[in-house]
């Protein structure tokens, strides 16, 4: 543990926007991150963007790479081995709890993650407060909403920046 952490010390691997809900701008400032880096010269490109998008994501994802997502059997899922190719410094993730479709590389999109990390390129991702494997059933009582899809507390922690969103 204390090896890593010095390994990883000033260089940075994992920022998480973390929000309460969904719709609480989680894309769009992470998206507007991309942006700016892009024009301070970093090479960032877009693993993977949400379904449902609103006309100001729309407008940062016109200007930025974003690496398609493939179909597997009809389902969408990230395409890590194109982005492994394309080797960027940045990879921006939106919907980090997302499962994956039957025979993808790994069961999560976390676990996608996980694997970028490895080779090195820095992930900007965003989850919601209710996927959170740990936190799942307090927010499941305020809210009302049942989730699934989860990641492991202990990848959160992984993170070196955790930027809250909140409306």
């Amino acid at each position: 543990e204390m090896m890593t952490q010095e390994l990883t010390k000033g260089r940075e691997r994992l920022k998480v926007f973390l929000g309460y809900a969904s719709g609480v701008g989680k894309s769009l400032r992470m998206l507007d991150e991309a942006r700016r880096r892009r024009e301070r010269g970093q090479d960032v490109v877009v693993g993977a963007t949400q379904p449902k998008r609103s006309a100001e994501v729309e407008a940062l994802l016109s200007v930025l790479e974003v690496i398609p997502l493939k179909k597997i059997d009809g389902a969408e899922a990230m395409d890590v081995e194109a982005i492994l190719r394309r080797k960027p410094q940045v990879c921006i993730v939106d919907g980090l709890a997302y499962g994956n479709p039957a025979g993808s590389r790994h069961a999560q999109r976390w676990q996608d993650v996980e694997e970028l990390l490895e080779a090195g390129i820095v992930v900007i991702t965003s989850v919601n407060l209710q996927h959170i494997e740990e936190e799942r059933e307090k927010v499941e009582k305020i809210t009302g909403k049942h989730v699934t899809a989860t990641i492991p507390k202990r990848f959160l922690s992984t993170a070196d920046e955790i930027v809250v969103v909140d409306v």
